[in-house]
């Protein structure tokens, strides 16, 4: 592992009290995400409430009713596909706006759909969704990667981070993405065998090992196993440029611009370079910058291709709350607010059971002198028929000493507050969480259409949690518009997902094919929820059906043009396949439809031509006659070669424009792609000359010990 530069390594102190403080501010989101994930997912009970029932003797069970909502709405949401659109920029140059442009900008959106298609099959959106719901939060991961171990080129992807809670953001930034922030992080907790394979046994010394619980710890003891913290820490860099705005639209930083007009020349180009339009301006060029850090040493630094921070926030509900002074963002799980009506389900239950399992079993109580000797098996074994058989009297011979007859022992009815407690959770849930679907099992008499509403309206209640998911996928589709020039530079295949969903590749940056090498300043990325819901999809048939039924209009224009329309509201067993089949049907029609007009335009034209032959003798002596006044005269002629060598000319410019666009883009990319291997090799050496000083330094301080070792001996 190369070392790392003196300036560098003196900012672990810095950094670790960053990481530190983001840490200390979202301790308490982390805390109830943990907290809300295991009381949804594992146990409603804490230790202690299970210590207190035991100890009174009632019994520990509870009554989760609240990962079955949770449940429900990711079933819901696992139907659902995000939909994206890719578009020109405002301010894009006129110049750019070609046929090579759009189908560009096509390309890209279908790539974008086969990455989060990809991932889905990972699924990254069903985890995410799950963490904003059970947890209110999570954080996704953009990175590169090699398609194979023999293979250099590299892949985009994007991926749910392995624990949400060990990721952190300046607590400054307000974006729902935090991508405004400074900084964002990432630790990774290693054994100590694993931390010392990977670099070295000399980045160990001086760690500690032990665990505060008033603070954060960056290497600890779990048991007996030895835990080391390492964190990717990626850091915005700030550099103030002078940009310029060139003739053909495009807008360079001056030193960019110094660059090309070399290049231009270098190149040999006779036509004129585009030159600055107005004054220059100053603005701000962000970079991402990576450190690697543990808790004694800054294990590495370099200078990535991000030009956003490559960690993104998923938000589920958050609100930014001022108290005494201080704004704090506190994040909230869909159930936040039925935690209470969750225990009150389970204290209920807990005390109807009690109730249940302390029901008295005793049938009779009677004395046991009236009990007579050979009787006693019928009251001990109720359940065999027999007859009860007591003594009325103490002593036959005695009938002043009367004994109690036998009578049943009454048993106490359970209170009907806590069955009533119990039922009536259930319906305070639903309000809670708006969420209406139980309450139709009550109400036979509803309609298809009140239940269908009712369902919307159970899904509308988690549509917050939907549009945090779709701000944090937003980021990440930006993040990637900006990676592909960067990474997508060499001839290869591009895999792509169609709008209809079908999957193919297309092939890039080779002659006769698109050049991924666009500004990602000039494209804007949009993505949306799509409207795929189960009971979306069953109100939109029903509607379609209703409209087609009272407009004979509509049902014709559907039958002929909205057949696909159709079915991808339905969802049955094969339907993939049964839009594959309408549409070559639908081709089928439409060529028949085709085959039929030429039909009839021949027909026309056969009618047309045995009218014109009628009159064609009468024209032929007119068309004599006028010949003379029609034949050009040489000016006409003239000024038709005037006018076909201006087409020309015409057609020529635009193929230079393009030509001289294309140039600019290439040259363009060519510099900005030597900026970042200029700024990496700087980076390298300074670190190489970080090595070789602490090297000299060693060796001096090793001559002077070998001379001083030397005076002894001598004097000796």
């Amino acid at each position: 592992m190369p070392e790392v530069s003196k300036k560098h390594a003196e900012r672990l102190y810095e950094l670790k009290d960053f990481v530190e403080d983001s840490h200390a501010y979202f301790a308490d989101n982390i805390k109830r995400y943990n907290e809300f994930t295991r009381f949804v997912f594992k146990n409603s009970m804490t230790d202690d409430e299970i210590s207190t029932l035991q100890s009174v003797g009632k019994p520990t069970i509870e009554f989760n009713i609240l990962e079955a909502y949770i449940s429900r709405l990711r079933g819901e949401f696992a139907k659902q596909q995000p939909s994206l659109s890719v578009r020109a920029a405002d301010g894009v140059p006129l110049s750019m706006l070609n046929r090579e442009f759009y189908e560009t900008i096509q390309v890209i959106e279908c790539h974008l759909r086969a990455i989060f298609f990809d991932a889905a099959n990972d699924s990254l959106e069903y985890n995410i969704y799950s963490d904003l719901l059970a947890g209110g939060f999570s954080v996704m991961r953009v990175f590169t990667e090699y398609v194979s171990e023999m293979s250099f080129e590299q892949n985009i992807c994007v991926e749910r981070v392995f624990d949400p809670t060990l990721c952190g953001f300046d607590p400054l930034a307000r974006e729902s993405h935090k991508g405004d922030g400074r900084y964002a992080y990432e630790i990774y907790p290693m054994t100590k065998s694993q931390f010392e394979e990977e670099f070295g046994k000399e980045a160990l010394q001086n760690m500690r090992f032990t665990r505060d619980m008033s603070g954060f710890n960056w290497s600890y003891k779990n048991e007996e196993e030895e835990i080391v913290l390492v964190c990717d820490f990626y850091e915005k860099i700030r550099k103030k440029e002078k940009i310029v705005k060139l003739s053909n639209g495009h807008v360079a930083t001056l030193k960019e611009y110094e660059r090309f007009l070399e290049e231009w020349e270098e190149h040999g180009r006779i036509e004129q370079a585009p030159i600055p339009v107005g004054e220059p301006r100053t603005t701000v060029i962000e970079t991402i910058c990576r450190y690697r850090i543990c808790e004694t040493k800054v294990l590495s630094y370099e200078v990535t291709n991000y030009k956003h921070l490559p960690l993104v926030f998923v938000d589920g509900n958050s609100v930014t709350i001022n108290e005494a002074g201080t704004s704090s963002q506190v994040t909230r799980p869909y159930v936040y607010h039925a935690k209470g009506i969750q225990k009150l389900k389970n204290f209920a239950g807990q005390s109807l059971a009690n109730e249940i399992e302390n029901t008295i079993q005793h049938k009779f109580i009677v004395a046991i002198e009236s009990i007579p000797t050979d009787y006693q098996d019928a009251y001990q074994n109720i359940q065999r028929a027999d007859t009860l058989i007591y003594n009325h009297f103490l002593d036959t011979n005695n009938p002043n000493v009367i004994l109690p007859p036998p009578r049943e022992v009454q048993r106490t009815p359970i209170p009907p507050e806590i069955t009533n407690a119990f039922r009536m959770s259930d319906e305070m849930t639903q309000v809670i969480l708006g969420a209406y679907d139980q309450s139709m099992q009550n109400a036979g008499n509803l309609s298809g259409i009140a239940i269908s509403r009712i369902s919307s309206q159970s899904n509308t209640a988690s549509v917050p949690y939907i549009v945090g998911y779709i701000k944090g996928l937003n980021r990440v589709a930006q993040i990637i518009v900006d990676l592909i020039p960067k990474y997508y530079r060499t001839p290869r295949s591009l895999p792509v997902l169609l709008p209809n969903g079908k999957r193919e590749y297309h092939i890039i940056n080779k002659p006769g094919s698109l050049y991924m090498n666009y500004d990602p300043n000039s494209l804007q990325v949009k993505v949306e929820t799509g409207v795929n819901f189960a009971m979306q999809k069953e109100v939109a048939l029903q509607t379609i059906q209703q409209l087609m039924q009272s407009s004979p209009l509509f049902a014709q224009f559907m039958n002929e043009n909205g057949l696909p329309i159709l079915l991808d509201n339905i969802d049955i067993r094969g339907i993939e396949e049964l839009k594959v089949k309408a549409e070559e049907f639908m081709q089928k029609q439409q060529q028949q439809a085709q085959q039929q007009m030429q039909i009839q335009g021949q027909a026309m034209q056969a009618q047309q031509q045995q009218f014109q032959m009628g009159m064609q003798s009468q024209q032929i002596d007119l068309q004599l006659k006028q010949k003379d006044l029609m034949s050009p005269t040489d000016a006409q002629i003239e000024l038709m070669k005037l006018q076909e060598k201006s087409r020309v000319d015409a057609a020529k410019i635009s193929i230079d424009e393009r030509k001289a666009e294309t140039d600019f883009m290439e040259l363009m990319s060519k510099i900005r792609s030597e900026e970042i291997t200029a700024e990496l090799e700087a980076s390298k050496v300074d670190a190489e000359n970080t090595r070789s000083a602490v090297e000299a330094a060693i060796n001096m301080s090793r001559h002077m010990g070998d001379m001083q070792n030397a005076e002894i001996d001598d004097e000796s």
